[in-house]
């Protein structure tokens, strides 16, 4: 008798289709929860990008507020030099209206009898020379006269009808650099560019120089070689911060004297600058300052205060 086969199988068909199924169902999970994971992962890179966007724009507002902190410093800083400038002009202007109404007053007398116009005794035009120092210890005092030249013209320019500016600077010998710049008389009415344009490219020199007195003389030369107008007070105003070499020094007094000597229109005037070099010597050329504004029958002035009025007490004020 022959016995029935009976091996067991565990897979059937219907395992089959069990197992299918269930992997079918898992792969449709998968793909319906993708997106969800794609998001979740896009969502927290933005938050990550979020939270540097949020420091970088904490970091930028702190900045601004530390700006208008210091702006606004600025700004009230300005508004009191711009007030003591305009108390200052308005002290120049009364100045000058009473110089002319005393000059038109004692001016009558001698009109009826001898015919002169009372023009001729008030201040009608201005030639204004600045002798500047340009080596390497002047540059925070240049970038001063930068700032300050558009404000001395324009206060001049409502007291004189005219006004010329011209510029002699200067450097020393053995700096290697052009020992003499110079922009020629030039009207402000017409051409106050061309003034502040030569003003703000004056720069200190790189190159320091080994001794510690410098070319004023050439400075001098220059500015006593420019033409003037006859009728005009002409002005020459030397700023630095150390004297003319010693073998020149002399020479410079002299040249001083005669500028003045020649004509009662002329003045001599200086302009002290403090500065680390002087300080490191003693400010011993201050003296030559003084002795040069003497020589010239002008005014000495230590600049410790405003470039603008010191300069127009030095024009205007003798």
């Amino acid at each position: 008798m022959k016995l029935p086969n009976r091996s067991i199988s565990i897979f059937t068909l219907s395992a089959l289709d069990v197992l299918a199924m269930s992997t079918g169902v898992f792969v449709l999970l998968l793909v319906m929860l993708m997106p969800y994971y794609r998001k979740t992962f896009d969502a927290n890179a933005e938050l990550a990008e979020m939270r540097v966007s949020v420091t970088e724009t904490l970091a930028r507002i702190e900045s601004l507020e530390e700006n208008a902190v210091l702006y606004r410093g600025e700004a009230e800083g300005a508004e009191e030099e711009a007030s003591r400038l305009n108390a200052a002009a308005a002290t120049l202007e009364d100045q000058a209206r009473a110089n002319r109404s005393r000059m038109e007053a004692l001016d009558d007398a001698p009109q009826k009898q001898q015919g002169s116009d009372p023009k001729n005794l008030v201040i009608e035009a201005i030639d204004l020379i600045f002798v500047v120092d340009t080596t390497s210890s002047m540059a925070p005092a240049l970038r001063e006269l930068s700032v300050s030249m558009r404000s001395i013209v324009r206060i001049l320019e409502r007291l004189v009808p005219s006004v010329r500016i011209g510029v002699a600077a200067y450097t020393d010998r053995d700096t290697g650099l052009p020992p003499l710049t110079i922009l020629p008389m030039t009207p402000t009415d017409r051409h106050l560019h061309r003034v502040l344009s030569f003003v703000d490219r004056m720069e200190a020199a790189r190159v320091g120089s080994r001794t510690i007195e410098e070319d004023v003389h050439l400075g001098l030369s220059a500015a006593f070689a420019m033409p003037l107008r006859p009728n005009a007070r002409q002005a020459i105003v030397v700023i630095g911060d150390a004297a003319a070499h010693k073998v020149f020094q002399e020479e410079t007094l002299i040249r001083a004297r005669n500028f003045v000597r020649t004509n009662k229109n002329r003045t001599l005037s200086t302009l002290f600058v403090t500065t680390p070099s002087s300080l490191m010597h003693g400010q011993r050329d201050r003296r030559y300052f003084q002795r040069l504004a003497d020589a010239g029958n002008g005014a000495f002035n230590d600049h410790a205060g405003s470039m603008t009025e010191s300069i127009l007490l030095s024009v205007l004020v003798n």
